[in-house]
């Protein structure tokens, strides 16, 4: 039995009014409504989420340029043996720079400019040009140019978007092992020498009794070649029903002749598999952990066993994959309707193309976060595309069997949502392989292998909720973790993922994680609520809108933290019903911190809706009197009429803080400079503490003592807090800190 060599890998480019209620129990069946009460006021709802300015997609792409390098051309690549291709490619991943193709570039034009611009013009030499996407082309250069100095003069061109090089991506694979399926049930059993922690793993037994996923749900795997033979996989492939096999005929007219399984991008045809000389092991090991067959007497069984994997190969063994090939894929999976993809894979260079397809498409990209040990919250640390900030992508890191992050995974307490088992994981190996020493199935560790966990998981959680959108499955998964104090403060979520608490129902409390938009149905007949848990600090503010289809009534209710079920209406602390619509708001602010739930409810009628939901002060001034701001502590009023709401509110003790919860994009602290002040510490979403002198020997009222802009467009938390600092100069007494009001943009 052979061993994969470590290191091995392969390489891919893309590289209303509110009502509250007392303590009697009224049930649903006995009141017209589930509450006693009129309905509400609607309120409108929710910003547009905050789009790159086309001098800040430059930007990013010119900061990129800086440290890329182009790699060596095929020509020269080709003159290699084979297994010097490989130990090439692999001193390409272990490099850590960002690598573009030479030969080639992307160029996305203007709207109304057409492609002869890009062929006509007199700063390229162009050898041809093909659509990867909407105004959106991959140029192939004639002879030898400096891609850079071309991107660079490209992107001063009034008709052009952006240019961008071609950028490679490599397979985030480590080594391997030999043990067993401690990812999907660990019992303390031995992972290569190491005793693991009972518990460590992302339940999928329970997540089992509830549903081994839908025959109908789809997942793209987007990687290198994958084995539709092997044994525990064949009869999970997909299959294109609109194509013929082997006709000649591109039957469903999308472009591709005969693609009745997927399609090569890297080749450009139909062999999604081009055997052991030709493709890694790579994708088949990661599709085996989303969905081989159980039950069948056969090697592994996947997260989620019923499913249908598509397979989409864009990275060659020897020569990687590009962004250009990876886009080309995307496009291919969501014009058959594939709203899940894995991408096991990434690379350093950021390209505006490949976030731009992503961010488009609209389906969930669950991304491996690297294999370098590195903070990809750092500019020099990010791989792309797990480190694109969009809604869309959720990020993974790898654990080993005691909890622990391993050791070659990237982290980031803002750029990594959350954590999988990714070390010495067993999973199917091609069937060829086995010809040349290797055993069916073998371990493999990496990012690359705590992704597809979470694919599966996502799987299960669409199999069951088809109507969910990304945004809400990966809220759902988000929510619903186990938490780990090994991953505090280097992941987003601080916790491991959980198959089978992500899996349950939404009919009553608790419910499924709430989101900023979810679409779903109602049956008046077999479905009549859908539940969603929120957490909310003491004064945050939760503004909720609901549409539905034509014909129906639905409701919207929320419940309190004390709440049970949502089939009484005990603790139920706000609602909207309008007599014969669909169109209900509330708006409401948490008397107390806690967990509350959201119930969409059908009065009458069946069908869809959207509810939409916004957490957080917009907007606007808000004095130190706001129920918005959560106070900690001892606090004093000071009144004064110099302040801008005629008082400020002092704190002078260790453990005094403030916190609002914000939607927006900036925020200013309204503060009263004196004497008495000192030294306040500010922070924005827990990240890095900020200092200011509140300290003067003159009194200054209503200056804006701290600014921060360029926030996400969404929730954020300000945090005020003493420090017991005096500033420089001043008084040892003289460590008060104030706040005048909070400026919410």
């Amino acid at each position: 039995m052979k061993k994969i060599l470590n290191g091995i890998m392969v390489v891919g480019l893309v590289t209303g009014l509110l009502s509250s209620l007392g303590p009697s129990k009224i049930t649903a069946a006995s009141s017209p409504r589930k509450s006693q009460v009129s309905s509400i006021k609607n309120v409108a709802l929710n910003q547009p989420a905050k789009e790159l300015t086309l001098s800040e997609k430059r930007s990013r792409i010119m900061n990129s340029l800086k440290l890329a390098t182009p790699l060596p051309s095929s020509s020269k690549i080709n003159k290699l043996s084979k297994e010097k291709q490989k130990s090439f490619m692999i001193e390409i991943q272990q490099s850590k720079k960002a690598y573009f193709n030479p030969n080639r570039l992307i160029i996305k034009l203007k709207a109304g400019t057409t492609k002869s611009f890009i062929q006509q013009s007199n700063i390229l030499s162009v050898k041809n040009v093909a659509t990867i996407s909407k105004d959106t082309y991959i140029v192939h250069l004639k002879g030898n140019q400096d891609v850079k100095a071309l991107i660079t003069k490209l992107n001063s061109q009034a008709n052009v978007e952006y240019a961008e090089p071609d950028y490679l991506r490599t397979t985030l694979t480590n080594d391997t092992n030999f043990s067993n399926l401690w990812g999907l049930k660990n019992t303390g059993q031995t992972i290569g020498g190491s005793v693991g922690v009972p518990g460590i793993d992302i339940g999928a037994e329970g997540a089992w009794a509830k549903s081994k996923g839908s025959t109908s749900l789809v997942v793209a795997v987007v990687d290198t070649g994958l084995d539709i033979t092997q044994a525990d996989l064949t009869s999970n492939i997909w299959s294109n029903s609109g194509e013929v096999a082997n006709d000649g005929i591109d039957n469903d007219k999308n472009g591709y002749i005969d693609d009745k399984n997927g399609w090569d991008f890297f080749n450009y045809d139909k062999s999604v598999y081009d055997g052991y000389y030709d493709d890694s092991f790579h994708a088949t090991h990661v599709a085996g952990t989303i969905a081989a067959k159980a039950d069948n007497n056969l090697g592994v069984v996947g997260v989620a066993p019923n499913i249908k994997i598509m397979p989409l190969k864009f990275i060659d063994w020897y020569y990687g994959g590009y962004d250009s090939d990876a886009i080309l894929a995307f496009d291919y999976a969501k014009a058959k309707g594939v709203k899940i993809y894995n991408n096991s894979w990434g690379g350093s260079g950021y390209s505006q193309s490949l976030y731009d397809a992503i961010k488009n498409n609209g389906g969930l990209f669950i991304c491996a976060a690297g294999n370098d040990s590195l903070d990809n919250d750092s500019s020099s640390g990010r791989s792309y595309p797990a480190s694109f900030d969009l809604t869309n992508i959720l990020s993974v890191a790898s654990i080993n069997n005691k909890g622990g992050l391993s050791s070659f995974s990237n982290y980031g307490k803002t750029t990594v949502d959350l954590a999988a088992p990714g070390e010495n994981i067993l999973s199917a190996l091609p069937t060829d392989w086995v010809a040349q020493g290797y055993s069916a199935y073998e371990y493999a560790s990496g990012t690359s292998m705590a992704t597809p966990h979470v694919t599966g998981a996502a799987a299960l959680i669409a199999s069951l909720n088809p109507s969910y959108s990304a945004t809400t499955i990966k809220s759902t998964l988000m929510s619903s973790l186990k938490k780990l104090n090994s991953l505090n403060n280097i992941t987003v979520t601080g916790g491991l993922l959980s198959a089978n608490n992500a899996l349950i129902s939404d009919d009553d409390i608790p419910g499924v994680a709430l989101s900023s938009t979810v679409s779903g149905s109602l049956n008046n007949s077999t479905d009549k609520d859908d539940v969603f848990r929120v957490t909310l600090k003491k004064g945050e503010k939760i503004s909720l809108n609901l549409t539905g289809a034509t014909g129906t009534d639905f409701d919207l209710y929320l419940y309190g933290s004390n709440a049970t079920t949502v089939k009484i209406n005990e603790d139920m602390v706000a609602h909207s019903e309008k007599a014969g619509s669909s169109t209900e708001s509330i708006t409401y602010t948490a008397p107390s911190a806690g967990t509350y739930y959201v119930d969409v409810y059908s009065y009458s009628g069946s069908g869809s809706y959207t509810l939409t939901s916004k957490q957080g002060v917009t907007a606007g001034t808000y004095e130190n009197t706001s129920a918005n701001i959560e106070y900690v502590g001892s606090w004093s009023t000071s009144t004064n009429s110099s302040a801008s709401g005629g008082s400020f509110i002092i704190g002078n003790k260790s453990g005094t803080l403030a916190n609002l919860v914000f939607n927006g994009t900036s925020i200013k602290l309204v503060a009263t400079k004196n004497s008495s002040q000192g030294i306040v510490s500010i922070k924005i979403d827990g990240g890095t503490a900020s200092e200011v002198n509140l300290h003067s020997v003159s009194s200054v009222y209503k200056s804006v003592v701290y600014t921060k802009t360029g926030l996400s467009n969404g929730r954020h938390t300000i945090t005020v807090s003493c420090t017991g600092k005096a500033a420089s100069g001043a008084r040892k007494s003289s460590t008060q800190v104030n706040i005048d009001s909070f400026i919410v943009n």
